[in-house]
């Protein structure tokens, strides 16, 4: 059989009930960051900290390659992937795996020689999570050492050395909306990014008259404000700055808020995690997607368990076949699913259904 048709039949497979390949793996190169979000459950994450050894992580990319697992590698679940030392080599033994590439980073430690070397190792994608866009939010990321101006300075800086030298590679800068914050904390009021429409359009605008300013592509300045006036709160948008340059936004999650409170735990609602992602992170225990920041769904290590072995067996086929009935099995799911009281984990759970289904399409 031809190379050719190989990956034809690769890229057509099931294991058990789960269609080969998955959007995205996960592979968490370190649980180590630096910095500690308010809004991110790195404080309350009980692992030990630690980096996945290279020999394990190129492993694991052998596999997925092989075997046609994933379209897509990620490099966290937890973590900054910067910090890992064999980042760029890491990413370059993917590429020839014949997997994309995406590298999601806070930004803090990224220049311009870290993005053109991840350029020549082929990454596809580096979203740099913004997240908190003004003086006032960068106070909820808990990151010692610099401050919000030399933060959006670092930020802007790599944005322009992208418009100048943009190669293969998509940039995406991420930032957050948080509408539905007296719902998801009800109780913590601080967690105020762009709480409506509005908000969110004002900080968009001010950060593409930062990055576009003295560019060659500063023309483009009132077609990007146009593609922001059509910016919602209540959902997902992408502005495009230019070729491989883009603004995303996403609504805020609910991490923080469930490791303090008693959850009415969900019975019934719907979630991609395994199906659409899984993860194995830096010590190879799987989780079943990549909002398991504990490990608490991890039923095998991939030390002495395959990917292909791990995706087939009963607990994983089980929880996937639970969610295409509408079924929440597993109690980390019903936790994530579940809320803090009757009503908003019956909405929720209404709400997980309509997302994916209407929204998103699954």
């Amino acid at each position: 059989m031809s190379q050719s048709a190989d990956s034809v039949k690769r890229m057509d497979r099931k294991i058990g009930i789960i269609k080969l390949p998955v959007n995205r793996l996960h592979i968490e190169l370190t649980n180590i960051c630096n910095f500690s979000c308010e809004f991110c459950p790195d404080s309350r994450m009980k692992r030990q900290r630690g980096n996945m050894p290279t020999e394990m992580a190129r492993a694991i990319i052998d596999e997925a390659g092989r075997e046609g697992i994933a379209k897509m590698v990620l490099f966290h679940v937890m973590g900054e992937p910067v910090l890992h030392p064999d980042l760029v080599d890491l990413s370059a033994y993917a590429g020839e795996k014949g997997l994309d590439v995406c590298i999601t980073t806070n930004g803090s430690l990224m220049d311009g020689n870290l993005l053109h070397s991840l350029q020549d190792a082929g990454v596809r994608q580096v979203i740099v999570s913004l997240q908190t866009p003004d003086e006032k939010t960068f106070s909820m990321r808990g990151a010692g050492g610099i401050s919000f101006d030399e933060y959006a300075q670092r930020v802007t800086t790599l944005t322009r050395e992208f418009i100048k030298y943009p190669g293969n590679m998509e940039l995406t800068i991420s930032f957050l909306s948080s509408p539905l914050r007296r719902l998801i904390f009800p109780v913590a009021e601080e967690f105020s990014i762009a709480d409506t429409s509005k908000d969110l359009k004002r900080h968009l605008r001010l950060w593409a008259e930062r990055i576009l300013a003295g560019t060659g592509i500063k023309d483009r300045l009132p077609i990007v404000l146009k593609q922001i006036d059509r910016v919602r709160s209540f959902r997902e948008n992408t502005i495009e700055l230019t070729e491989g340059l883009s603004f995303k936004t996403r609504i805020l999650g609910d991490w923080v808020k469930k490791g303090n409170s008693r959850i009415v735990k969900a019975r019934f609602g719907f979630c991609q995690g395994l199906q659409e992602n899984f993860g194995i992170l830096y010590n190879g225990d799987y989780v079943f997607c990549c909002t398991d920041f504990d490990g608490k769904t991890s039923t095998a290590n991939f030390g002495n368990t395959s990917i292909v072995d791990y995706l087939a067996s009963d607990p994983v086929q089980e929880v996937v076949r639970g969610f295409r009935q509408f079924r929440v099995i597993d109690p980390y799911c019903q936790e994530c699913i579940g809320d803090t009281s009757y009503l908003n984990s019956f909405v929720k759970q209404i709400g997980s259904i309509l997302y994916f289904k209407l929204i998103r399409g699954v």
